[in-house]
Formats: C-alpha cells, sequence, structure tokens
C-alpha cells in the first residue's frame, strides 16, 4: 500500500497547467481530469483523461490515468500508463518516473526505488516535490522491511532491519522536506533504534543475582587464598571469577531490540528482511 493520498498528486505540482496546443475539447478533458484527480474524485478523472486521450496523443493524459489506476492499487495497470508516458518523453516523463517509483512502493518494493530517487534529487536538489517523494519512499522502506504482527504492530527483529530503519530516519530528516507526519515518524523511528540498541539483562532477577553469587565466590576464593598463603588459589578465583562474569554477560545479557524480538516471536506473521 501507498503510505499517503499525497503520494499520488503531489507530482502534479511539478507541472504547472497542461500542455498548450492541441485540441481545446481534449485540453477541457484533461484540465477537469486533473482537477478531480486532486479532489479525489476518480471515477470523474478517469472519465476525463480518457476522454482527452481519445482526443490526443499526450503523455500527461497516460500520467493521469495511471494515477487513477494506482490510487485504486492496480499496481500493474498503472505501471504500463506511466511507461508509456517515459515512452513519449517530454515534461511528463518526470511524473511518469515519480508514478513508477509509487508503483514499486506499492508493491512492496519501496527499496527498488530508492536508487532512481536518489538520481532525480541529486539532479534538482532544490525541488522539495523530489525530496517529498523520496522521503516518503524512505518511510516505507522502514516500514517494509520490518516484521509484522497479526494486529499490524511492526517489530524490529533482526540487526539488519535495525540498520535499515536508522539509514532511513536519518535521511528523511536531512531531507527537510516540511512534512510534519514524516518528521515526526523519523524523530520516533531514531528513538526505536536507540532503545532498542540499549542493553539490558534476561531475565533480570537471575542474571543479577547471578552476577552478585559470582562476585562473592570469586572474593570468598581470593581472600581464601591470600589466607592460607596460595597463590594459585588466588590466581584461580581471579581467573574463574573473570569466567563465570563473562558467562554470565554473554548468556544474560541482551539489547532491547533481541528482548522484544523474542517476546514477540509467536505474534509474528510477516517476517521483515
Amino acid at each position: 500500500m501507498l503510505r499517503s493520498w499525497l503520494d499520488v498528486i503531489v507530482k502534479w505540482r511539478l507541472v504547472a497547467e497542461d500542455f498548450p496546443g492541441g485540441d481545446p475539447e481534449a485540453r477541457r478533458h484533461a484540465a477537469l481530469g486533473r482537477c478531480a484527480l486532486l479532489e479525489g474524485r476518480l471515477d470523474t478523472a478517469d472519465d476525463h483523461f480518457a476522454r482527452a486521450a481519445s482526443l490526443r496523443d499526450n503523455p500527461l493524459d497516460q500520467v493521469g490515468l495511471g494515477d487513477v489506476l494506482l490510487a485504486r492499487g492496480r499496481w500493474r495497470e498503472a505501471d504500463e500508463r506511466y511507461r508509456r508516458a517515459l515512452a513519449a518523453g517530454g515534461p511528463a516523463s518526470l511524473l511518469a518516473r515519480l508514478g513508477t517509483a509509487q508503483v514499486m512502493v506499492g508493491e512492496g518494493r519501496a527499496a527498488s526505488a530508492i536508487a532512481d530517487l536518489e538520481n532525480l534529487v541529486a539532479d534538482r536538489p532544490g525541488d522539495r516535490t523530489l525530496r517529498y517523494y523520496l522521503a516518503s519512499a524512505w518511510c516505507s522502506v522502514a516500514e517494509q522491511c520490518r516484521s509484522r504482527t497479526a494486529d499490524d504492530t511492526l517489530v524490529i527483529t533482526s540487526e539488519r532491519q535495525l540498520l535499515i530503519c536508522e539509514q532511513a530516519a536519518t535521511r528523511i530528516l536531512a531531507l527537510d522536506v516540511g512534512d510534519e507526519e514524516l518528521t515526526r515518524g523519523a524523530e520516533q523511528l531514531l528513538e526505536e533504534v536507540a532503545l532498542g540498541r540499549r542493553w539490558t539483562w534476561v531475565p533480570e532477577g537471575i542474571a543479577v543475582s547471578l552476577a552478585v553469587l559470582t562476585v562473592a565466590l570469586g572474593l570468598i576464593t581470593v581472600v581464601a587464598g591470600g589466607l592460607i598463603g596460595s597463590a594459585v588459589l588466588v590466581v584461580l578465583g581471579v581467573l574463574v571469577g573473570a569466567f563465570l562474569v563473562f558467562a554470565i554477560v554473554y548468556r544474560f545479557r541482551r539489547q532491547t531490540w533481541r528482548r522484544r524480538a523474542a517476546e514477540m516471536a509467536g505474534s509474528i506473521v510477516r517476517p521483515g528482511v
């Protein structure tokens, strides 16, 4: 699914108005189609763009028809329309490239859309619309990479997911698109990553008790060795104590994301990357 309805229509900001010239009736239908699309009246938009396309050969009409299909989740058909517009070239090709990127996002392949969007932003870094699409795609990457439970809770269950989420959130904030939802989501994601990297004892009570007993045992052994003048016993106490502390840390110390992943393992219905 797409992250937001805006992902369908924001790209039309890149085209001030319909291409000049051509059949006046076709231009009228194209303008009405664009207006209907921006207002979310998909049936009306589809009718007008289809009528315009029957009267002229303009790639913007194909983009409009593709957007209607995109909004309806008909990814393959939308992609066909965008590719027709791309083949025609011209100013509409930029909108078509954004459309194909959104098709990949909708199909659950947001990561595949990143490279082309990064290239577009690199060519036009001052274009806020292009930066918006890149930020939105990164948001979808972070969502799609995580594991999902039956109640649609997203859970980080691997180190790779943790790194991807951090990269996505950092990139979204760096793009500075001025979208409150994207910014808030990225900040919350960075907080989740930071929390996930914190270390904790699992289970806490047993781990702490064992650590205390281990330290006490080591101290007793060292003191006993000192009292009887046995250097071997002192060294043995130090070595055994150090080994036991290491074993406890290795067995019971976990990063928070690993503990949560283990707790939610039975509820995962769609594993992430």
